[in-house]
């Protein structure tokens, strides 16, 4: 399996990139993986996050150069759970798996319902595609042509124009 991993600096006192780093390509030589980029997000010196990795990450997943992203911790996408939610959910979309390094991650990623809030973000974020997917068919139904379209302007007295 291919995969990208992805490291963030996180607030002072947390786990330094390249301890981040080494838990990832461990991980992944364990599992027999090839692990083909590393992204990582460094602050700014003045302390404010910087998303350059997180957008290669994301051009990566969207290039269909790997089937995986592995980091050392959910934390790293971030500290909040609905904010983690929409990235695994996004990544998912783009066919990429998500892995964490920490075993209490793994349990959370394959059952979403060990943790209520998760399961409710992405119940949330399903209806949401779903509610997409049928406007588009809504909108403009794929066997609609140009010619089954009328548009009628009528003016505020109510007559046609």
């Amino acid at each position: 399996m291919r995969v990208a991993g992805y490291v963030r600096e996180l607030t002072a006192g947390g786990e330094s990139l390249y301890a981040q780093s080494e838990r990832v390509r461990r991980w992944t030589v364990a599992q027999g993986y090839q692990l083909i980029v590393m992204c990582q997000d460094a602050r700014d010196p003045g302390g404010a996050p910087r998303g350059e990795g997180f957008r290669a990450l994301l051009e990566v997943a969207s290039s269909g150069h790997t089937d995986a992203v592995v980091v050392p911790s959910l934390e790293v996408l971030s500290t909040d759970i609905l904010t983690q939610e929409v990235i695994l959910h996004d990544l998912r979309s783009r066919n990429v798996q998500v892995i964490s390094t920490r075993e209490e991650d793994a349990r959370v990623l394959t059952d979403p319902r060990m943790d209520p809030a998760r399961l409710m973000a992405r119940d949330v974020l399903a209806r949401r595609d779903d509610y997409e997917e049928e406007g588009r068919a809504r909108v403009r139904p794929e066997h609609a042509s140009d010619d089954d379209i009328v548009i009628q302007l009528v003016a505020a007295d109510g007559n046609a124009s």
